[in-house]
This record gives C-alpha cells, structure tokens and sequence, in this order.
C-alpha cells in the first residue's frame, strides 16, 4: 500500500517533522519556505551587526552569506491564484517567494481576512511592477522574501509571533520600499496592518 502524501493525493517520496509523509511537489514547497526563512533570519542577523558596527566605530565581522534566490527568467505574463507577474516585469524573479506568497494569500482569502490579504496582494504586485532603476532585483527579492516571512507569521497564533523579529522585518521593509515612489504610498497604507500584527 503507497502511503500518500499528508498535504494531497500523490504518493509520498519524504518524510519531515513528525512523520509527516510529503511528495515530490509539497516536499519541495516545504524545503524552500524553510530556505527563505533562514535567509530572511540571516539578513536580519547582518542588520544587527550593521548596527552594532555603527555604533562601536570598529568592524565586528560574522556576518553570514547568503546565497543568492535560484532566479527563473520571466518572459511573458505569469497568473496565480492571487498574484499576476506580466511582461512588463524586466529581468529575474524569485518565483519561489511569489508562489509561495500566492499560497498565504489565498489562505487568508479562505479565512475570510479579505483586508490582510488585500494589503499583502497590493505590496506584492507593487513590489513587482517597480522599475528597476527604482528598486534594484535584489532589493525586490529581499522585499520579497521578508512579505513572505510576515505572512507565515500572520498564520501563527498571537502568543507564538516572533514580535522582536517581526518587527525587525518591517523595519527592513520600510528601508527598502518607503522611498520609491510607485511604492511609498501602498507601503503608508499597509504599514499599520503589518505592525498590527505584532503589537504595534
């Protein structure tokens, strides 16, 4: 008897925490939510390091790197659920950031939180659509990942958000978006629903 896979149908190939049996596909979703998280936990690490060096006047070392998202070239229009990446979007996007982000805003759409969802769709396609003489690619995909990061923890019970993080993310967000233009008035708008959840 093939045991199936704990998140759909297909035939389980893995096995991650508590046993759960995952395929090929939900394996792969997994492994890479995990991999942002790590990187998004390092860029902040580095922020801290940054600030601490700022502070002593003196370089500190230990900062860690962080490899580069694997890119896929897009070359036409993309639709997702939630999510439209067009032809208008020059260069490579980290698609695995854009699924996944896709994914938590459905869910929020499900648990009928239609205005955290709507606040969370609008950052990403404003994200998407700035030019890059405005937002460099790696500043869009840094955003990216850390939209991804406070989405998960939308999903975490109050008690449980990692607020000291949380809010460190935000604060990296509003450094990289607040200043360009066709994005700073959707960040003004989003910022109060983002801080909400963690306090603030």
């Amino acid at each position: 008897m093939n045991l199936r896979c704990s998140q759909c149908d297909n035939r389980a190939m893995y096995q991650v925490v508590d046993n759960h049996p995952l395929c090929l596909r939900c394996y792969s979703q997994f492994i890479e939510t995990n991999t942002n998280q790590i990187r998004v936990l390092a860029a902040l690490g580095n922020q801290a390091i940054d600030n601490m060096e700022a502070i002593a006047g003196l370089p500190l070392g230990g900062r860690l790197h962080i490899p580069p998202s694997s890119p896929t070239i897009n070359t036409g229009q993309t639709t997702y659920n939630n999510i439209q990446v067009d032809k208008s979007v020059v260069g490579s996007i980290n698609t695995g950031s854009i699924r996944e982000l896709d994914i938590m805003i459905g869910a929020m759409r499900e648990e009928d939180n239609q205005e955290l969802a709507s606040v969370f769709q609008d950052l990403t396609h404003a994200i998407l659509k700035a030019k890059e003489a405005d937002l460099e690619q790696s500043d869009k995909d840094s955003a990216l990942e850390f939209l991804l990061f406070l989405s998960e923890e939308a999903f975490t019970p109050e008690t449980d958000r990692r607020s000291r993080i949380g809010k460190a993310a935000i604060s990296k967000l509003e450094q990289i978006l607040s200043n360009v233009g066709s994005i700073a008035s959707v960040w003004s708008a989003a910022k109060p629903y983002l801080d909400a959840l963690f306090g603030g």
